[in-house]
């Protein structure tokens, strides 16, 4: 049953990524996207890959902190297994490496599975809420479209700049209240549950009453678990430096996109890196193909028509940022794999035993491989 039901969502994320190849490649201009290339800066792509490369660190970091209250970690342990599980995420379907990485952490740092797996699930909530307070603040800082620049436009006229700003960054607007109330709700959630585990533990109980027994007592344990993983909220200054963190790891995103801008003469805002970002963030969360090919070009490049880049320029800068999102990364990945002495075969057969298994069986496998 589950094997199937990751099938249908492996068929699905391919048919997504093979419509948005279609609608990214289908008015290509095969010489103005050679010429484009051809013309790019490729110095600008040294100190890219840097800020690519900083974010595992800082994720490595922030991963330390999570897991203080647990055990003390070495934080190049920790980018070895963020970096392995990573490169998993971009050769495995359903995204394998989220739990590739806590199956690695136990074998490295003797931690129970249940509760690193806790701490990765604690570890998306902050990027869940990074994301949601870098979206307002995004947002808030778009450009109104009569400030438009004509300076900041590529091959294309103020009129037609007007026609798509006014129809879409307007929208994106009236939408940041609706984003601060779920962080706010989001935040105040965490911390309530932290306060009152026992409590919502009984709502949650009386909640799969319905549920088979099997199935409630594995809920159950999972949100033992979880709650297990947000204890570090308990300290206040350890909970605002994952926030900031989380925070400034969708920074240098931003800073990333926005850099990478110069290689291809285009005149993009900081802001308009960070909004890129954002879109780039809620595209690679659908189902898709290994590798979010289709689905991460087709996003930076209707993210881009939105400040009037035009679409030769786009498609061109689309494909360099999501061969230096991918590429380096992986290879790095697979650097890490060797010097943990596992060999690629072992991850595979390793990833299939993670698309079938359960939480106690993927427990029993931890315990086998260690």
């Amino acid at each position: 049953m589950k094997f199937n039901k990751n099938k249908f969502l492996l068929i699905i994320g391919i048919i997504i990524s093979v419509v948005c190849t279609w609608l990214f490649i289908r008015n290509i201009e095969w010489t103005l996207l050679k010429n484009a290339l051809q013309d790019a800066n490729y110095w600008f792509i040294i100190p890219t890959i840097i800020l690519t490369l900083a974010v595992y660190v800082v994720r490595a970091i922030r991963w330390r902190i999570l897991l203080s209250h647990i055990k003390l970690t070495s934080v190049m342990n920790l980018l070895s297994v963020t970096c392995i599980g990573f490169m998993a995420n971009n050769i495995f379907p359903a995204r394998a490496g989220e739990i590739l990485r806590p199956f690695l952490l136990t074998k490295k740092e003797d931690i129970k599975f249940s509760t690193s797996f806790a701490t990765v699930i604690v570890e998306r909530i902050f990027d869940m809420l990074g994301l949601i307070i870098f979206t307002v603040v995004v947002i808030i800082l778009l450009p109104h479209p009569s400030a438009s620049h004509h300076d900041t436009l590529a091959h294309i006229s103020a009129r037609q700049v007007s026609a798509i700003n006014e129809s879409i960054i307007p929208s994106l607007k009236k939408w940041t209240e609706v984003f601060a109330a779920v962080g706010i709700f989001t935040i105040a959630s965490l911390f309530f549950v932290v306060l009152k585990p026992d409590f919502f533990k009984e709502i949650l109980s009386k909640l799969c009453t319905f549920f088979p027994h099997n199935l409630r007592d594995k809920i159950l344990r999972l949100y033992e678990s979880f709650v297990y993983g947000l204890k570090i909220l308990e300290d206040k200054t350890q909970a605002v430096w994952i926030l900031t963190l989380s925070l400034f790891i969708w920074v240098l995103g931003g800073a990333e996109i926005y850099l990478l801008g110069f290689a291809f003469h285009m005149h993009l805002p900081f802001v308009g890196g960070c909004l890129v970002a954002v879109c780039l963030a809620l595209a690679v969360a659908l189902p898709q193909a290994p590798g979010y090919i289709g689905v991460f070009h087709i996003a930076v490049l209707k993210s881009l028509h939105i400040f009037g880049i035009e679409t030769t320029a786009a498609q061109s800068y689309a494909i360099v940022l999501w061969a230096i999102s991918i590429l380096p990364s992986t290879i790095i990945g697979f650097l890490f794999l060797w010097r943990e002495g596992i060999a690629f075969h072992e991850v595979m057969k390793l990833e299939e035993e993670i698309a079938e298994g359960t939480l106690e069986e993927l427990e029993g496998v931890t315990r086998d491989i260690k």
